[in-house]
């Protein structure tokens, strides 16, 4: 049974604690959240906001290694049946008792919140029940072997049982409904512009020591890096290489550096008619030219990758040849570097059918990534002298999003990657044939389908064994790639700055700049 603790808002005791307390830390991140309801979108960026104030059953450190967290412990019962044990003591911001129920109700929330379709269902799709045994264990029963379900639930945020299923996110966002475990309890929050944070005396793990966050969404590289010069804010994340010798130069600033699970990689609509391309003449051609492998194979060999890594990424990136980051689990050590080689490129075009290309338009994100618009520009000239005739368009990432998910662009380039660390999250969700009812492809917004693709992945996202999951996974990469699915470009590396007298900071691959990871200078 729930209890309900006492909250202390204003009182003698708060403010005796937070004298005690280092200074406000003030953040500036290139994407801020759209809502602060964790159960309502997949995004990196939200993902990163809603973590300061919602906790989860596993958590993920700075390498994507996961621990214990609502969860103490776990155990493997039998092959579709896992048992976990939830910390005691744990306290909601309102000052209720954190308690199996909670997990039950939050689980089920996420289709209903999230929609059926939503990205965010990725990470329920192998759950197909949830028990509260007593109060303290949870049982999860899966369809299949499930060798990715910690990984899974680190992403699926847990809120009180008495908090309305159908509780709107307008509710999370004025803070109605914002009641997590997190670190961080919600002053105030607005969409895509700031998130004021407390730190929760009553947090099971370490207490920030910092009275107040701010974080502040300031999409501008420039103006980011200018307000961190001027100390308007104290921490800033994607930094432009070629401002970090201007930054260190101050003498005031440190920059955290970081490998990134993000890859920049450019997409195609494999349907029959796809709306972005014609004829040279603007006519319509009879079918999709990228349904061509071959076509396919030119647009890659059009793509200068070691000139994006170090003259537009400035060094902030290296050429990617798969859709993972090296080193991440699938990643496969034997797949060749992609060439460039337009001669061969214009050949490849030539052998299609396509000896004087056609017309076609690159949509892209102008500010979810660093360097995205940047490169999004240097690839038209790039497709250019291969003989297509080509339109960039580089558009923020609150209207691309929706446009790629709505299916309007022909080719399409933004940031994507595996947040757990491991390949089966691209491959089963970007690669796979669209199967809601099976959880496959729910961010296959490109009707990419390959029967001998599907059967990898799908065996691989049920194989307990370690090494033999692994090798699925390598398998599934190189068939993906050898089709081209898709074309990587380069693989971001991500870079932090801090003032080094207000804080110290732990970078992470997945790129979150969580303010629990910032702690007081020394």
């Amino acid at each position: 049974m729930r209890k309900t603790g006492f909250l202390l808002t204003v009182s003698a005791a708060a403010l005796m604690s937070t004298t005690a307390l280092a200074e406000e830390l003030r953040i500036g991140v290139r994407a801020g959240g759209e809502s602060m309801d964790p159960h309502l979108s997949a995004v990196g960026s939200n993902i990163s906001s809603v973590r300061n104030v919602f906790g989860s059953l596993v958590m993920l450190d700075p390498e994507l290694q996961p621990y214990p967290g609502l969860a103490e412990s776990w155990e493997i019962v039998d092959d579709l049946t896992w048992r976990f044990t939830l910390r005691e003591g744990v306290l909601f911001h309102d000052g209720s008792t954190f308690e199996a129920a909670d997990v039950v109700h939050s689980i089920e929330r996420i289709p209903v919140a999230a929609g059926t379709d939503s990205g965010l269902n990725t990470y329920i799709q192998r759950i197909a029940s949830v028990t509260a045994i007593d109060d303290r264990t949870v049982e999860i029963t899966t369809p299949a072997p499930a060798p990715t379900l910690l990984l899974d639930l680190s992403r699926v945020f847990i809120i009180p049982s008495e908090t309305p299923i159908d509780t709107p996110a307008s509710a999370f966002n004025s803070g109605e409904a914002a009641i997590g475990t997190g670190p961080f309890r919600m002053v105030s929050f607005s969409p895509r512009e700031e998130l004021v944070l407390e730190p929760f005396e009553d947090y099971w793990g370490e207490v920030s020591e910092f009275s107040r966050v701010t974080i502040s969404e300031i999409n501008n590289d420039s103006a980011r890096v200018a307000a961190l010069v001027s100390d308007r804010v104290h921490l800033i994340d994607a930094v432009p290489a070629g401002d970090i010798p201007r930054i260190e130069g101050t003498g005031n600033h440190d920059i955290y550096r970081s490998p990134s699970a993000v890859l920049l990689i450019m997409f195609m609509d494999f349907r029959d008619q796809t709306p972005r391309i014609s004829a040279n003449d603007g006519s319509p051609l009879p079918e999709n030219p990228l349904q061509d492998l071959r076509v396919r194979q030119a647009l890659s060999k059009a793509i200068n990758r070691e000139a994006i890594a170090s003259r537009i990424m400035e060094d902030n990136a290296v050429p990617a040849n798969q859709y993972i980051t090296e080193g991440f689990f699938g990643y496969a050590d034997d797949l060749p570097p992609l060439d460039y080689d337009p001669a061969a490129a214009r050949e490849l075009l030539a052998e299609a059918g396509y000896p004087d290309g056609f017309r076609i338009t690159v949509n892209c994100t102008s500010d979810s990534q660093p360097g995205d618009a940047a490169v999004c520009a240097a690839l038209g000239p790039m497709l250019t002298q291969i003989g297509l005739t080509v339109t960039v368009d580089a558009l923020p990432r609150a209207v691309y999003f929706p446009g790629q998910a709505s299916f309007e662009y022909s080719l399409m380039v933004n940031g994507w990657g595996s947040q757990t660390g491991e390949g089966s999250y691209i491959l089963s969700t970007a690669f796979h044939t669209r199967d809601a009812e099976a959880g496959f492809g729910g961010f296959n917004h490109y009707h990419y389908s390959n029967a001998e693709v599907d059967a990898i992945i799908a065996a691989a996202t049920t194989e307990l064994d370690p090494d033999a999951r692994r090798a699925m996974l390598e398998e599934a990469m190189t068939a993906a790639v050898t089709d081209m699915a898709a074309i990587p470009i380069v693989n971001l590396r991500q870079a932090w700055a801090g003032r080094s007298d207000v804080v110290d900071f732990t970078p992470r691959i997945d790129q979150e700049t969580q303010a629990i990871n910032g702690r007081p200078a020394q």
